[in-house]
């Protein structure tokens, strides 16, 4: 028996390469979807990784503690250097005076371990003994410090009282030994510190770095004290996350778990957010691979059964004569079905071992570096491999049934009987079942690809393919038959073999559906790559964006202003950190319709109908001009209320607040304390010489039990130096000019305002004397529902009121959140205006230089990003790695199906060959035994190109809502539904185009010579 099969295979080796061959491709196919979703794995987390800020990579202990506690401090310390591949780094924080001469100017004598390592001494050395200090080379240029300069620093403490820093301990003698520059201010080894960082809100507050004896030996209760762990290399490996993850939930555990070190400390980590990231990116890897890797490993079984049953039909007369000379059953099954096992079992292990390489090889071509020559199986691929033998073995044994189960009558028959209709109904019927059933499930799990949903493309694919392909036979016998009338015998003779062939139909399918795998590939390529850029467009906002340093909201507007007046192609953007609430776009709307990319999902509003809605009114401001402010106010202490103690503490302090027209930090032009009695009061203010407005006067109450006072505001004025006379600001104080907040109260009195000041009940709270001009609310546009108390934080982080104009789903960079004009929202604040972002939007018609003239205005570029660079980000995450392989997986069927089509005219070739030898002979023209070849196939691979991309548009339409592209939804944005016209075309091209070479290849090879 073995030595008839190996007689069988040395006969037919061709048909027998050829069965290895596509038993070599179906096991590659099995196999590259793991492969290709390991180092889909391995890609996203590195793209993960790099764009998770430095600061969130990093894990810290913080905690403010006293003498007693730095023993469990460092305990807790040592827990945390336990981090496999993370090197820890401990800070101590002392806040002191005495460095600059301005009284309450405080500086951060910081220690930080390895420091030295980290910065070029530019002046002077590094730390070495106690007692000395280096500084920034901002800091020694400010106050005029140099190497060898000496200072007596102390411990300072925050009053509330006087919101000042005053000193809390005794001074100790410093040396200033050095002046500093940070070699990298991004490099990992600053961690959480934000010392140097492009978003920190001090970053002109530059540390003063000293050794840790100096810390520890200067005079203090207490200190802020981190301990960070830095990753290393090879921290963030895709394969050590698991071990990093569980050490960090033990590391929690263990610090909660502690209730007196819990009361101190507090562990800040975001790696969870991280892992999450990856952990969702590799669950949508192992939904969108498999959605083209199992259609393709279901076409490799395809192949083979044509293949094979091709091969069987071919040697139906050899097994007739091995049953009529009594050959037992099982014997004529070993012999049939021998050559073509033995051939999937050659064919299995060299396609494993080539489609681990050849996907390597696309993966490290595609986003590598991936160790291409690496043979280390990937998880599954030894399963799927396995899975794709046994498959390929039963479909090459089902392809075998028919002929074995035939009477030898049949077999020796040239044309095989028709099979039975209830067995092709039966057929049709479980396709279509197959694919209603998918589509339902795909549903009813609210679009999760899993189970049968992931062979939802394929089925449809195959439904509608086998559903067309019962059409084939009778349609091409009417060809034939009308083609005979008219003469034309090329056309007849090939059609006609169609409607007789019984592989012809099952060429159709084959066909049909490798066209509907790529028609899908292309599609959620182009769709997903439409998805991409839409989101790039909202998380830059504009073609270009370029980040400065955190800076008052009204410099930032100034300085793009005088670079571009007009709003033509630069527009002021900013953030600030929210402590509750939804998040606030801050945008200079003047510059919106010319700078932004305006998208429907900002809402059915134009960018200039939204700019118009949001700009504050042309309203005259209250202007002061000066240098020093005169308040005149009428002020009674009051009463004791009933027998309650009088209160501890009573002043009353004033203060103007004001913002300078040309831009700038707002300034506080405050008092001491107010006493009993009427007089006018002057506030220094130097700030103003050239024009502020006054946002309000400030009135806060130090008295506890919640007593208040009474005053009566009677006038402001201002003079530009002590030799002028003082000039009303504020012509009349009256409650038609004047408002305040819902805890204060405003009444007219003669000559003035009276306000009632609420005392403190827990600490001060400020009252604020409002001008009547200042806006009520401010109108924003809302990305998503408004918040349905009415409120937001303003650009000062107070609370205001806020007013709706338009909505939509989301908004450029923020994603949900609200965008609020940048001027309007100043009109409102009344306190610091510092943004913690700060950006330029720039349009298409930016100038080449405009870094430079923002850079004359005060804003140097710190930060740079764009569309595109943003779309390259996405491009290196996991949804978008893992959707390329349907592009390879649809490119892989339809060179299977191009190898089947010639697989099948090789089975048929001797056949042929003999009709075509015997036509000729009745005097048959060569001319026209060529065009019956053409004709044979050509025909068939039109409608499969032509039934396969219906079907493909049918499958897309049914999947492609369900089909993932990020990894995260931080913007509501509704996905692409089409691709474009070439994404649609392009398969159909392709495929045609390849079909019809194979087609006529094969006329030429099966040509017959005189």
């Amino acid at each position: 028996m073995i030595a008839l099969v190996t007689l069988m295979l040395t006969a037919r080796r061709a048909q027998a390469a050829l069965v290895v061959l596509l038993s070599a491709l179906a096991t590659a196919a099995a196999v590259a979807g793991p492969v290709y979703t390991a180092a889909v794995d391995r890609a996203s987390a590195v793209a993960e990784v790099a764009n998770t800020p430095p600061a969130e990579r990093t894990v810290s202990i913080q905690a403010g503690i006293d003498s007693t506690q730095r023993d469990r401090f460092d305990a807790v310390a040592n827990d945390l250097a336990e981090l496999p591949r993370f090197d820890t780094v401990l800070t101590a924080v002392v806040p002191v005076l005495g460095l600059d001469s301005e009284p309450g100017e405080i500086a951060w004598m910081t220690f930080r371990d390895g420091l030295c390592d980290h910065v070029r001494i530019v002046a002077g050395r590094c730390l070495m003994a106690a007692g000395e200090v280096v500084v920034g080379e901002a800091t020694a240029h400010r106050l005029g410090l140099t190497p060898g300069r000496s200072a007596m620093l102390s411990w300072a403490r925050y009053d509330n009282i006087s919101r000042t820093w005053v000193i809390a301990g005794r001074p100790a003698p410093t040396t200033v030994v050095g002046v500093y520059q940070p070699v990298d201010r991004a490099e990992p080894y600053w961690g959480r510190s934000g010392y140097f960082a492009p978003t920190a809100p001090d970053t002109t507050a530059e540390p003063l770095f000293a050794g840790r004896p100096t810390v520890d030996g200067l005079e203090h209760d207490s200190d802020n004290r981190t301990v960070e762990a830095i990753p290393g290399p090879g921290a963030f490996d895709a394969d050590h996350l698991p071990e990093l993850s569980a050490a960090l939930d033990e590391l929690s555990e263990d610090l909660g778990s502690n209730d007196e070190t819990a009361r101190f400390a507090s562990l800040i980590d975001e790696l969870p957010n991280l892992f999450e990231r990856v952990r969702r990116s590799d669950q949508l890897t192992r939904e969108l691979v498999p959605l083209a890797g199992l259609p393709l490993i279901g076409l490799c079984w395809l192949v083979i059964f044509v293949a094979v049953a091709g091969a069987t039909a071919a040697r139906r007369h050899e097994q007739a004569l091995i049953a009529l000379r009594g050959a037992p059953r099982v014997g004529r099954f070993w012999l049939a079905a021998g050559e073509s096992v033995i051939a999937i079992a050659v064919g299995a292990p060299l396609g494993y071992l080539a489609g681990t390489l050849a996907t390597r090889a696309v993966a490290n071509a595609r986003f590598g570096p991936i160790p291409v020559f690496d043979l280390t199986p990937a998880p599954g691929a030894v399963s799927a491999a396995l899975i794709a033998v046994a498959g390929a073995v039963l479909v090459g044994l089902l392809a075998l049934r028919r002929d074995l189960a035939s009477p030898v009558v049949d077999l020796l028959r040239r044309v095989p009987p028709r099979g039975a209709a209830w067995r092709t109904i039966a057929i049709d019927a479980a396709a279509v079942v197959l694919a209603v059933l998918a589509a339902v499930q795909l549903r009813a799990f609210d679009g999760q690809l899993l189970g049968l949903g992931l062979l939802v493309p394929g089925l449809i694919g195959l439904a509608i393919a086998v559903l067309t392909g019962r059409l084939l036979v009778p349609l091409a016998a009417r060809l034939g038959r009308r083609a005979v009338q008219r003469g034309r015998l090329g056309l007849a003779l090939g059609a006609l073999q169609v409607a007789r062939r019984p592989g012809s139909q099952r060429l159709f399918v084959l066909l049909a559906v490798a066209v509907a795998v790529l028609g899908f590939a292309t599609t959620a390529v182009d769709v997903a790559d439409q998805a991409r850029a839409d989101r790039a467009a909202v998380q830059t906002g504009a073609i270009r964006t370029l980040t400065v340093p955190p800076t008052d909201s009204g410099t930032l507007r100034a300085a793009v202003r005088a670079v571009d007046p007009d709003g033509r192609f630069a527009m002021a953007v900013g953030t600030r950190q929210v402590v509750d609430g939804p998040p606030v776009l801050f945008v200079d709307t003047a510059a919106l319709p010319d700078v932004a990319i305006w998208r429907p999902e900002y809402g059915d509003r134009s960018p200039a109908e939204v700019a118009d809605e949001l700009r504050p009114p042309a309203d005259e401001p209250i202007v002061v001009k000066g240098s020093e402010l005169a308040l005149t106010v009428d002020y009674a202490a009051p009463a004791t209320v009933g027998s309650a103690p009088p209160a501890t503490r009573t002043e009353l302090r004033l203060t103007a607040l004001l913002r300078p027209l040309t831009g700038g930090a707002p300034v506080r032009a405050g008092s001491a304390e107010i006493e009993p009695g009427r007089h006018t009061w002057e506030l220094a203010s130097q700030a103003c010489v050239d024009g502020c407005r006054l946002a309000g006067i400030e009135a806060v109450y130090e008295a506890a039990g919640g007593e208040a006072a009474e005053l009566s505001i009677v006038s402001l004025a201002a003079r530009a130096d002590r030799s002028q006379p003082f000039t009303d600001v504020v012509p009349a104080f009256t409650t038609d000019k004047w408002r305040a907040g819902d805890d204060a109260k405003v009444t007219a009195e003669d000559g003035g305002v009276h306000v009632v000041v609420p005392g403190a009940v827990i600490q001060p709270r400020p009252t604020v004397l409002l001008p009547a001009g200042t806006p009520a609310d401010v109108p924003v546009l809302s990305g998503g529902p408004p918040p349905k108390s009415g409120e937001a934080e303003g650009v000062d982080g107070n609370v205001v009121a806020i007013r709706p104009v338009a909505q939509g789903r989301a908004l450029p960079r923020i994603g949900t959140g609200l965008l609020m004009d940048l001027g309007y929202a100043e009109r409102l604040a009344t306190g610091n205006t510092d943004l913690a972002t700060a950006e330029v939007w720039l349009g298409s018609a930016a100038p080449p230089d405009i870094e430079q003239r923002l850079a004359e205005r005060g804003l140097v570029v710190i930060g740079r990003d764009s569309m595109t660079a943003a779309a390259d980000r996405l491009d290196g995450r996991g949804p978008a790695l893992a959707v390329w392989f349907h592009l390879l997986a649809g490119g892989v069927a339809v060179l299977l199906a191009a190898c089947g089509m010639w697989l099948m005219a090789a089975v048929d070739r001797r056949r042929v060959l003999d009709d075509m030898v015997a036509l000729r002979r009745q005097g048959l023209a060569a001319r026209t035994g060529g065009s019956w070849v053409l004709w044979a196939y050509l025909p068939v691979a039109v409608a499969a190109v032509v039934t396969g991309l219906v079907a493909a548009v049918i499958a897309w339409a049914v999947v492609g809502r369900y089909v993932p592209y990020f990894v995260d939804d931080d913007f509501a944005l509704a996905a692409p539904t089409w691709p474009g016209p070439i994404a649609i075309a392009l398969p159909a091209v392709a495929a045609a185009l390849l079909f019809t070479t194979v087609a006529v290849g094969l006329r030429r090879a099966l040509r017959v010579r005189d």
